[in-house]
């Protein structure tokens, strides 16, 4: 299982300050400019991992795996070459970085063993909240798949501890740990609006409120914010390639309102569906 550790109050990083921001992905990305704070804390992370991680795509397989080559190809504009990691900090910045907490995780005797991140594209995505006829459903499942891979792939931990952030209102999860493992016995030992845990076996898993203020959260949370950022960026460079008087778009909704109104004509002369780009939830 991951370590845990505390991060303090989030707030705006001194210019002198050489420290690491590890926090909720929001607050670190709305104190850096652009994709920059996230991306040297998460590649400096990455950098302990055996998997390589010169190109987005290359990064992106080893997160999420299969399910991700699965659809990648089949979105036109990952049709080109590769962006090439890290994009706003140099190689040689993240391997000094790597290297500090490599030095910081032997002398605590504490260390990363993986990361996952699941990658889910627009279609797939409205395929399955449609069946499902519920976005959190759909959320809740994809997050309960990776925790059942992590748990499989250190099954030989005597002891193994999961925090999730809740999600949304939701109090109880027996049922939804209990589907992911197939139908194992659970025990609850809490539920309330704070925290709910259970156990299963040797694993005990926690969903509770502002878990990034838990290391291993926050950096999953990082991780994945900057994963969907630079496919964005890759996905904003297919479309600029055909009108490049175009301003990007980040996805969020306001803008991607806007960004959609000006592709559409394009859009519908290549042949490209609505779907295979819009969330519809």
């Amino acid at each position: 299982s991951a370590s845990r550790g505390r991060q303090g109050k989030a707030g705006p990083r001194r210019t002198s300050d050489d420290r690491l921001f590890v926090a909720d992905s929001k607050k670190v990305h709305a104190a850096g400019a652009g994709v920059s704070a996230l991306e040297l804390p998460v590649m400096a992370f990455l950098g302990n991992l055996p998997f390589p991680s010169a190109t987005l795509h290359q990064l992106c397989s080893a997160l999420a795996g299969d399910a991700f080559e699965r659809d990648f190809r089949d979105e036109p504009w990952n049709d080109r070459a590769e962006i090439t990691l890290p994009t706003t900090v140099s190689r040689k910045l993240v391997e000094q970085y790597s290297q500090r907490l490599q030095r910081m995780s032997e002398a605590s005797q504490v260390r990363l063993l993986s990361v996952r991140s699941r990658i889910i594209f627009p279609a797939e995505f409205n395929r399955d909240v449609r069946a499902a006829d519920s976005k959190g459903v759909v959320l809740s499942r994809n997050t309960m798949q990776l925790v059942r891979a992590a748990c499989d792939a250190h099954a030989g931990f005597s002891q193994t501890e999961v925090t999730c952030d809740k999600h949304g209102g939701r109090n109880r999860y027996d049922e939804l740990v209990s589907e992911a493992f197939d139908d194992a016995f659970v025990f609850r030992l809490q539920e309330s609006m704070a925290s709910s845990s259970y156990r299963m076996g040797d694993c005990t898993l926690t969903f509770r409120v502002k878990a990034e203020e838990v290391l291993p959260v926050a950096m999953a949370s990082m991780v994945s914010k900057y994963l969907r950022e630079v496919l964005m960026d890759q996905f904003n460079a297919f479309w600029i390639r055909h009108l490049p008087d175009l301003r990007p778009t980040r996805g969020y909704p306001a803008d991607a309102k806007r960004f959609d109104e000006e592709i559409t004509a394009i859009r519908e002369s290549l042949g490209i569906t609505r779907e295979s780009l819009w969330r519809e939830r």
